[in-house]
């Protein structure tokens, strides 16, 4: 059995949140209504499983697809053995608080699909959404052996 390589899958996934950001930029960054947003400069918090979906729908690949893309290839950040990337979040912005399941996307992923695919110059900026920092300590199991969030992800 050959093993599957996903590069092809992961740019084609690149490039049409890429073309689709440039067309809909409420798709990233904004807290409330964006599937993704940035958290710090290394991560992207992303709603599940609207992300995957909505994704899976620009690439015309099914949402399992994308996922088993995105964790194959380090994208989605999953600890092992269960290599589940979803995790139930409280975060905020604009004094708002709601309860969502989340995963968190390498930055790299995101940045490059909006700045190389969606024509800009430069990549985002850090959103206004934050995680409690009750959920700290369960984030930072996920990242066990990773780079966690920064402080500033945090409320």
């Amino acid at each position: 059995m050959a093993l599957a390589d996903y590069t092809a899958s992961v740019d084609h996934l690149q490039k049409a949140l890429g073309k689709a950001y440039a067309d809909e930029p409420w798709l990233l960054n904004m807290p409330g209504r964006s599937v993704a947003c940035k958290i710090d400069h290394y991560y992207y918090l992303a709603v599940m499983p609207g992300f995957l979906e909505t994704l899976g729908r620009l690439g015309g690949m099914f949402p399992d697809q994308v996922r088993e893309t995105l964790v194959r290839t380090g994208n989605l950040i999953t600890k092992p053995p269960e290599r589940d990337p979803l995790l139930p979040l409280t975060v905020s912005w604009g004094g708002r608080s709601v309860t969502l399941t989340g995963a968190f996307v390498d930055a790299d992923f995101i940045d490059r699909a909006v700045k190389t695919y969606g024509g800009f110059g430069t990549i985002l900026n850090v959103s206004d959404l934050k995680i409690s920092a009750a959920d700290r300590d369960r984030i930072e199991t996920l990242f066990q052996d990773k780079t966690p969030p920064q402080a500033l992800a945090y409320f």
